[in-house]
Order: structure tokens, then sequence, then C-alpha cells
């Protein structure tokens, strides 16, 4: 193909098609996207038409799921989230030079990441910059990775990887590595306990998250280490609100990180036990789209967040083993 077919077949594509493909795929169907883009489905039906045309391609076909895009539009897709993306980065870094406390950042993490050290980022943050706009999108680790980032729908995400090594895309910097703690309600039979070990707390009721039963996890080490079974009476929950309602009851026993553990103090009365556990072999991690090029806003966060990860680092390292 010539290069002036090329740009013949460029300017019959326009922006607005290249989105209201991305709706359609998105929304797996037709009435979906026109309540998304706000638009009527014969206008949708006529873009798509136009566009297709433009590129003398079938784009979308479909399928058991809905709207799926062709293999010719998997390429477009791909091509046009990344375009789109670098459109909306230029227009935050245009508004940056009018405004240079403002700006926009979209954050993934998981429960324990937003409670602990990007809320604190946050908080110092919007000390320095009030008109910023953070969004947070909380996932567990695999979705984002292998979804959320190549999709461009968080800028940078921060977690532990359940799984190594990392796909080709994405690129990864060890932030710390997260010790856990054992912790009970203030109600709870053991609280104030000064000598415990792990086998007197083998028959407690325990609240355990799944990165906890995962390999590699410290709990299930300390447990293998003493030559004890995992604890048979437990509750499984990744979510913090939960372990915080259960443990208030004085009948649960359970792990806390200790990124998190000032959180959990200022809203629970928590006692800490002393069995001592060892860190994660695996360090949380700062995660980003190779090449993808970072919006001021997001360098600024994460230039805080590498602030606010040497601290908890220090204090992982300093706390006992």
């Amino acid at each position: 193909m010539t290069d002036k077919t090329l740009a013949q077949r460029r300017r019959r594509v326009r922006l607005r098609d290249l989105e209201t493909l991305l709706a359609m795929v998105q929304a797996g169907g037709l009435r979906k996207a026109a309540g998304a883009l706000h638009l009527s489905q014969p206008a949708i039906s006529k873009a798509m038409r136009e566009l297709e045309d433009a590129l003398g391609v079938r784009l979308l076909e479909r399928g058991r799921r809905g709207t799926e895009p062709t293999i010719h539009g998997e390429v477009l897709v791909r091509r046009a989230q990344a375009m789109l993306d670098e459109l909306h980065n230029a227009l935050l870094e245009l508004d940056w030079l009018s405004d240079p406390e403002a700006g926009e950042v979209r954050v993934g993490g998981g429960d324990v990441q937003q409670a602990g050290i990007l809320a604190m980022t946050a908080q110092g943050l919007l000390d320095s910059h009030p008109h910023m706009r953070i969004t947070f999108e909380a996932a567990q680790s695999r979705e984002l990775i292998e979804q959320m980032l190549p999709q461009r729908l968080v800028d940078f995400a921060v977690t532990r990887p359940a799984t190594l090594p990392l796909p080709s895309d994405i690129e990864a910097e060890p932030l710390y590595c997260e010790r856990l703690h054992i912790v009970v309600g203030k109600a709870h039979a053991l609280a104030g306990r000064r000598k415990l070990t792990l086998a007197a707390l083998q028959g407690e009721r325990w609240i355990l998250s799944r990165n906890e039963l995962m390999a590699g996890s410290p709990l299930l080490q300390a447990f293998a280490d003493a030559g004890l079974p995992l604890p048979a009476r437990r509750v499984e929950s990744s979510t913090l609100s939960l372990r915080q309602r259960l443990l208030a009851s004085g009948h649960f026993v359970t792990c806390v990180p200790h990124t998190v553990l000032p959180f959990l103090r200022q809203t629970t009365s928590l006692r800490m036990l002393p069995v001592s556990l060892p860190a994660w072999a695996t360090p949380t991690m700062l995660f980003r789209l190779r090449g993808r090029v970072a919006s001021p806003a997001a360098d600024v966060f994460i230039d805080v967040l590498r602030e606010k990860a040497s601290v908890l680092r220090t204090d992982a390292e300093g706390a006992p083993a």
C-alpha cells in the first residue's frame, strides 16, 4: 500500500468513530454503547459502517457474549486505546501547564494497598496539590496486571503479584515487603497476653484472606515451620471492613499487614499478639505499562509514593522477625 493510499484512509478515520468502536467493544452491544455515549442506536450503527467502509475491513461481529471485535477489530481497538490514552494525557499536560496544582491520576490497587500506602500518598499529595483529581480502582493483582494496565484503565497499579514472571509489556518496581502482624479485638480472651505460641492459636477462629492462604504466604510458612496444620476454624475474606466487624466481636484472630495497622487502629480497638511472622518474600510493587508516557500528575503521585514506600520499607525492616 502506498503512502498516498494510507494518507487517504487516515483522513477518513475520525476520532469520534474510534471512541464509538471502543464503546461498542467495552459494552458488548449497540444498546449499552448508545447509553454510554448518549447517542442513538442508528447513529452508532452509521458510524461503524462508515469506519468499516473507510478501512475496507469488517471490525465487529456477533459472538456468544454479544458484539465482539474481529481480528481486524482487535488490532484497531488496541491501537485506538493507546492513541486516545496519549491524547487524554496530552490534554491533561496542557491543563497542568496552566495549573500545576491540578491534574488527574487513575490508580489501581487492592484493598490493603488502598487502605495503606495509597491512602497515605493521596493525603500527602493533596496537601500540596489541592485541585488534583485522584481515582482509585480496586481489583486483585491478576486483573490489575493482565487487564486494567494493558487496557489503560489505570495509569499504574500498586499490588503484590500473585504469579511471576510478569507479562512482557509490564514493568515493575519493588517498593517494600509487607510484614504481617497477628491481632485480635480488645475483647478477645488472648488480648494482653505477653507470651504466646502459634500452637496456642491453632484452635482459634481465624479470618484469613486469599493472599494469606496462597503459596509463599508468611502465615503458611510459619505454621509449616511449627509443624502445625492451618486453622480449620476460619472465615475467608479479603475485605478489611469485614475483618474489623468480626474482630470487634472478640471471637476472632487475623493477620494485618504493617502498612494498614495504623489505619485499623484508628477505627478498631486492636491488640497485637506476641507471635512473630516472617515478611513476604515477594515485595509489593509499582506496575506500569511498558513504554507508556505518564501524565505529569501521575509522575508527581509516583514521587510521593516512593517517599512513603521508603518509610514503610524501614518500618518493616526494623520490625522484630
